[in-house]
């Protein structure tokens, strides 16, 4: 066996030990605050035919995204889906603090004898060069000649111990993913049922991506570890 693949064995090798040793004793729970309109966005070629129209999924957004973090995370750690008090659900977000986050702060710290991790699904403040994406929403994306899947959607990882976030780029990964061989229907808006089957099965791949990316940059499950799941459940990659 040549040097350089003996140590990229010896990498995948240390990268699983890590993984292994941290999860044997590491809790997590899931927790949701996110909220999101499903929509079709156009970016049309003038103003006159840019547009928003909401769309409907015949699956939950935040159930699969639960259920995928879950699949991936139950192998190694002791995983938990927890509902928030409504003190925390409930708080409004004020124009100069945020009474939601730091109630949801809170609640975290004083989970630390519960719990070594909090995942929380929530929705992300976009940067400038996604201006023309709604907040809170997810769904589709498209120009005249473009179409995506698109989430505001996100996750953030925390430490109970200390309240430290678990680092990474929100918006990288395939945050806008490509629709390929999808042609628009003439007015842009009318999608048959069919099509639209097939726009929530690519959805919910989408989503998938999204939790893999997640999971993997903030190094809770290393990407081989992944792979290994996704091809022990037989899932395929989106195309």
């Amino acid at each position: 066996m040549k040097p350089n693949h003996l140590l990229s064995v010896f990498l995948v090798i240390l990268s699983c030990l890590a993984f292994s040793l941290q999860a044997q004793t590491s809790k997590i729970a899931i927790v949701s605050v996110a909220d999101t309109t499903i929509l079709h966005r156009h970016a049309g070629l003038t103003v006159l035919t840019n547009f928003r129209d909401t769309m409907s999924i015949n699956f939950s957004m935040i159930g699969h995204i639960e259920k995928k973090l879950q699949t991936y995370l139950v192998p190694g750690y002791t995983v938990t889906v927890v509902l928030l008090p409504d003190s925390v659900l409930k708080a409004k977000n004020g124009y100069f603090s945020s009474d939601k986050s730091k109630k949801l702060k809170q609640w975290i710290k004083n989970s630390k004898d519960l719990y070594d991790f909090v995942i929380v699904i929530d929705n992300i403040e976009l940067s400038e060069v996604y201006r023309y994406i709604p907040k809170n929403s997810s769904g589709l994306l498209s120009r005249p000649s473009f179409l995506s899947y698109y989430t505001t959607i996100t996750f953030n990882g925390y430490r109970t111990s200390n309240l430290k976030a678990l680092e990474y780029y929100h918006e990288g990964g395939e945050f806008l993913k490509p629709i390929k061989n999808f042609k628009l229907p003439e007015d842009k808006k009318t999608f048959t049922p069919e099509t639209m089957e097939l726009i929530n099965i690519g959805f919910r791949k989408y989503l998938d991506s999204r939790v893999e990316y997640f999971l993997s940059k903030t190094y809770m499950v290393p990407q081989d570890k992944i792979d290994a799941i996704k091809a022990e459940s037989g899932t395929v990659k989106q195309e």
